[in-house]
């Protein structure tokens, strides 16, 4: 089964960051290295679109992953441990629809 992970950032203490950003990034390698992450993107928003105009993006999304997994109990279990919880960050799962 394929699902996606959107990663919405928390609030970060200034003396954690330069260990909360590394943790992240091995967080991401291990689900790579154990066969489950098939794309990654990571980055920072940049506009909002909408019908009546462009502007700044305002989110705190930034990243998602596809993974494949055997069920939605084992996606949860593989994000349980995902550094950025701890600081208020989240996880949204959705799953793909056929396929």
């Amino acid at each position: 089964m394929k699902f996606m992970l959107t990663y919405r950032g928390g609030v970060v203490p200034d003396d954690q960051l330069d260990q909360n950003v590394p943790e992240l990034w091995r967080w991401l390698d291990n689900l790579r290295e154990n066969g489950y992450e098939k794309v990654r993107f990571a980055g920072s928003g940049r506009k909002t679109i909408t019908q009546e105009s462009v502007g700044e993006y305002a989110g705190d999304l930034f990243g998602i992953s596809i993974i494949e997994a055997d069920s939605l109990e084992e996606v949860i279990s593989l994000t349980s441990d995902w550094p950025e919880l701890q600081y208020g960050g989240k996880i949204e799962i959705l799953e793909a629809l056929g396929d």
